[in-house]
């Protein structure tokens, strides 16, 4: 294995030294000297002590000696200190003939130390030298492999595992279900579980994690189902996972059947399982349970406060879920990010500039401010602009050392929410020279305010790049503002021709723009065309009855706007969902 500078080299003397030193002790005192570091090795708690004994080792030349060698590495490995592990690596590439557990030893203290790119250095190395490997090595490097993503080298391990005989090994398929889990394999997932013949319950809660949280909800509780009927009890990982599914299906039936399971097998329920109980409720629209489960609880951690704040926002109950962050503040319970995310997310909803105001000053207050996270950040750039404050949404925007889509999306979208075309457009071809791919929301932001700003050369451009640049086929929405904005530019027979041209048959709302469009050009006989179009889709509406009344007194037809009213009333059709509007008072 090549020399890593990241860690720093132990200097082993080489055998000749070794052998003079030897030389100058006689074999009962090296015997001696062996036993009491053997005795003290597991008494040493600290660095200082073990770089003593290390010492002692290298002057004697025990270091080379594999029992003591093998200690001494292990210890090193199991202090949380700085660089102790990488001593340990450092003391294992000196020496020849370490068994399976030493090895072991230095791929978990990497993992350990969250290194999980070395360990699997580590595990290369030992396969590469031809040495023994055990089931713990394969479960060891099979969960590096997961934590950073590494599918290919993980892949690569489980033929491995294979080759060498270890298909039967709990530990190893567990980790692998564990591995294709993190990646997203949920066919793996489902192969490594079915060749498996031997299950324990940390092998099927895994099962149960990787299908809810891949989007396989249903799957997760067909498993649940069949995990009892084996003959298992579902234990509190079970059931969180269990829960978590009846949240994303909105299975409330099913979630209460578990809610039941919990009380008649479960003598205490521990927060993890109430705050499961509490997102499942709160997602199924049961807010009255979820609050009674809420209040019930004899410990609530800033999970807890976070889960029902969710509900509270996520059913649109704005007051509820600010009247409980207050709640939460006075109780001295210290609000995490994800809590300030949600806060963020209530007050864009609300679209209060004042709101906006107060969580932006509660945020620097509290100390969020400092190394703010990506996500936060697009929360706030997204808040600030739904609350009016687009110059303080650009702040934030400039202030990120760090760039995703998701934040230029969020900034464009921002400027193109509030009519700044050019500055949304400039953003635009910057993030393009960035080497940011858009994606069609970002297309879509653009070309509404495009449309709004009356601007068809641009908005040309950008279908046309959409397109042609980055293969990317149109939706609705998309063919709806380019109509618009060749609409707004007068050019009606244009928009027509490329309504005609979509591959998929234009929505009402295509049709209502030419329709609008038809109005503003006074185009009556355009109009009827289209209004024939509208018709084919659904049965006429206010809105529909309204343009065209407007057409035809703006050209003068009198008669006409008399026959759309008549007709309206034989049809009772009536305008049900009128405009409003809301204002800040107090």
């Amino acid at each position: 294995m090549p020399p890593n500078p990241s860690y720093p080299y132990i200097i082993i003397p080489k055998k000749n030294t070794i052998e003079t030193i030897q030389s100058r002790q006689t074999k009962p005192e090296l015997s001696h000297l062996q036993s009491i570091i053997t005795s003290f090795l597991p008494k040493c708690k600290n660095k200082e002590h073990l770089r003593q004994i290390l010492a002692q080792t290298i002057t004697t030349g025990l270091v080379r000696n594999p029992p003591i060698a093998s200690k001494l590495i292990a210890s090193f490995a199991s202090l949380s200190l700085p660089n102790t592990i990488s001593i340990a690596h450092s003391i294992a590439n000196g020496v020849k003939g370490l068994d399976t557990y030493t090895w072991n030893s230095i791929v978990r203290g990497y993992l350990d130390r969250n290194n999980a790119r070395e360990a699997l250095l580590v595990y290369s190395h030992v396969r590469s030298k031809g040495l023994k490997v055990d089931s713990y090595t394969l479960q060891f490097a099979i969960k590096a492999s997961g934590l950073i993503s590494a599918v290919f080298e993980g892949k690569q391990i489980h033929a491995q595992k294979c080759k060498l005989g270890f298909s039967s090994e709990v530990i190893v398929q567990t980790a692998l279900i564990n591995m294709y889990g993190l990646f997203g394999e949920v066919v793996y997932v489902q192969q490594v579980f079915d060749e498996t013949p031997q299950r324990d319950v940390a092998m099927w809660n895994s099962v149960l994690a990787a299908y809810a949280q891949h989007n396989f909800a249903y799957h997760a509780l067909v498993y649940a189902r069949a995990m009892v009927d084996s003959g298992l009890r579902l234990n509190v990982v079970s059931i969180v996972s269990v829960l978590s599914a009846c949240s994303s299906l909105m299975a409330l039936r099913e979630g209460k059947v578990v809610h039941g399971y919990l009380i008649r097998n479960f003598t205490d329920i521990d927060v993890l399982l109430y705050n499961a109980l509490i997102d499942m409720y709160s997602k199924c629209g049961c807010l009255v349970n979820a609050y009674r489960i809420f209040r019930m609880m004899p410990m609530r951690n800033v999970v807890s406060w976070t889960s029902m704040m969710n509900g509270y926002s996520h059913s649109n109950l704005f007051d509820e879920a600010l009247s409980l962050f207050q709640e939460m503040e006075r109780e001295n319970v210290r609000p995490d990010e994800i809590t300030i995310l949600s806060i963020v997310s209530v007050c864009s909803k609300l679209g209060s500039f004042e709101l906006g105001e107060w969580i932006d000053n509660y945020i620097k207050k509290n100390g969020f401010e400092k190394g703010r996270s990506i996500t936060m950040s697009n929360a706030l750039m997204d808040m600030y602009a739904k609350c009016g404050n687009i110059m303080k949404a650009c702040q934030v925007f400039d202030g990120m050392m760090e760039k995703t889509l998701v934040s230029w999306t969020t900034i464009i979208h921002g400027l193109a929410m509030h009519g700044y075309a050019i500055p949304a457009l400039l953003r635009f071809s910057q993030m393009q020279r960035e080497g940011f791919k858009p994606d069609g929301i970002v297309f879509l932001s653009i070309l509404s305010a495009c449309s709004h700003a009356g601007l068809p050369n641009e908005g040309h451009k950008c279908f046309n790049s959409m397109t042609k640049d980055y293969r990317m086929k149109p939706g609705m929405e998309h063919y709806g503002c380019m109509v618009d904005i060749l609409c707004r530019a007068g050019l009606v027979n244009e928009a027509l021709e490329l309504v005609r041209s979509m591959p998929e048959k234009p929505d009402m709302i295509i049709w209502r723009t030419l329709l609008a469009g038809c109005r503003n050009q006074g185009d009556i006989s355009l109009a009827n065309e289209v209004s024939t179009h509208l018709n084919e889709i659904r049965p006429k509406n206010s809105e529909d009855y309204g343009l065209l009344s407007n057409l035809y007194a703006v050209a003068g037809q009198w008669e006409s706007v008399k026959e759309i009213r008549k007709d309206m009333k034989i049809r009772r059709v009536m305008k049900l969902d009128p405009g409003c509007t809301s204002i800040e008072e107090n």
